[in-house]
Formats: C-alpha cells, structure tokens, sequence
C-alpha cells in the first residue's frame, strides 16, 4: 500500500481488514469507494442486482478521477 495514491475499499469489512494489515502506515490513504457507504457485492445475485452495483460503481467513478494529493 505504500507505493498507493490512495487505497479503495468497497465496504467496510474489507477497510477494516485492511487497517489492520496495513499497522497505521497509510491510514490516510485507506478509506471506502463510496464514502460512508458499502458497494454491496453481487456476487451470486441476479443480472438485475449485479447491473444495479455496475452502476453504483461507475457513478462512484467522479469522486476518484482526477483526484491527486499534494
């Protein structure tokens, strides 16, 4: 993670887990795709249910393209 910009997590369990390998590190650099919000996984779901997070997901896409730290 530390070569990272930033370092995405589509939910919160996946954030956590990776708070917890990274020590503190990169702590400013972790954080969700959507900020206070799980991208649910659609997983074994119906096409309805996997094209619904499709969508979530691109329109997630504004909040990180062209986005760069000092």
């Amino acid at each position: 993670m530390d070569w990272a910009d930033d370092v995405l997590a589509m939910d919160d369990a996946v954030l956590g887990t990776l708070r917890a390998i990274d020590g503190g590190q990169n702590t400013h650099k972790l954080r969700l795709y959507l900020p206070g919000r799980d991208v649910p996984d659609p997983m074994s779901q119906d096409e309805d249910t996997f094209n619904d997070c499709v969508v979530m997901i691109e329109a997630g896409t504004a909040l990180h393209i062209g986005r760069r730290r000092p």
